[in-house]
């Protein structure tokens, strides 16, 4: 890690008080802390739906947890490892109880094609964000996100992004730059100019075969019955129930009417169809100079 004289500036970064956070390379990753991983997800990441049994497996059942093993997680979130970074959250009075942890992967995808020769650019793809529920809404997974900046990968990268179901998520990543950041302030367009060309060279597996969808890139879901609300999203085929993320959308919706935001909108990524995931990328805005944090009591 660089000298903290030259680290890029976490601005009005949140640290929630009562934990402790680290950022760990792929490749220096223990098994017993990826056990923990494993069990945090496979505990408390979401139910599969009724879908599932149809197209993925007729060994799941609705309402059944999502469930990986360790060995399975290294592959998925810390694949190629010199690319990958796992970010941890641990009570500070109990310090083997994991609450929340985020994973990543970085890789070069090229920029604007304009550009002769096209301008090179640095993605930076949160894999997996989980926060144990009776610690969530403490600022735990922005600040994991926020966490992210301390470790030499993220220094350079000029593009991070996200695929989730769960709004809170999106939310906590669209604070990358600023943690006082709305989501109703991202760039519709960046996401649309620059979403396509990160999943065109990810290394990711599941990002490879997924499809973008939404009105953004004049695409819509498939079917008859295809949903004209659908902005940002990608088809992962990942079947999770989306019963608590959706009722998370309608507070967060709710919360933006009564506030005035952008007309009573506030969610601009549109609505969630099954086996999608919304899709939010933002542009890195690198300011540098000593880290600083807030403490959040």
């Amino acid at each position: 890690m660089s000298d903290s004289n030259t680290q890029p500036q976490i601005k009005n970064a949140l640290q929630p008080s009562g934990y402790t956070f680290k950022a760990t390379s792929g490749s220096s990753v223990p098994d017993d802390l990826l056990d923990k991983c494993a069990k945090l997800f496979s505990g408390h990441y979401g139910v599969w739906s009724a879908e599932a049994a149809v197209k993925v497996s007729t060994f799941l059942k609705a309402g059944q947890h999502v469930k990986l093993n360790a060995k399975k997680l290294r592959a998925q979130s810390l694949s190629p490892p010199e690319s990958s970074v796992l970010v941890t959250c641990f009570e500070a009075a109990s310090p083997d109880n994991l609450v929340g942890h985020a994973f990543a992967t970085v890789w070069q995808y090229k920029g604007a094609s304009q550009c002769h020769p096209p301008a090179l650019g640095k993605a930076g793809w949160i894999t997996q964000l989980v926060v144990h529920p009776s610690h969530r809404r403490q600022y735990i997974a922005t600040y994991l996100l926020q966490h992210l900046k301390t470790h030499p990968l993220f220094q350079d990268v000029t593009a991070v992004g996200l695929a989730s179901s769960h709004p809170a998520s999106v939310a906590a990543l669209a604070k990358y730059n600023d943690v006082n950041t709305k989501i109703h302030t991202i760039s519709l367009p960046f996401i649309a100019k620059t979403a396509p060309l990160i999943i065109a060279t990810t290394p990711i597996n599941y990002l490879k075969d997924a499809k973008l969808l939404g009105s953004l890139f004049r695409v819509s879901p498939a079917g008859s019955d295809s949903n004209p609300g659908v902005i940002s999203a990608i088809d992962t085929q990942f079947h999770v129930d989306h019963t608590e993320p959706l009722e998370v959308l309608k507070a967060f919706k709710d919360s933006a009417s009564e506030s005035g935001e952008e007309g009573g909108k506030g969610w601009v990524l549109g609505e969630l169809e099954e086996g999608h995931e919304f899709l939010i990328v933002v542009p890195v805005h690198h300011v540098w100079g000593k880290v600083t944090f807030k403490l959040v009591t």
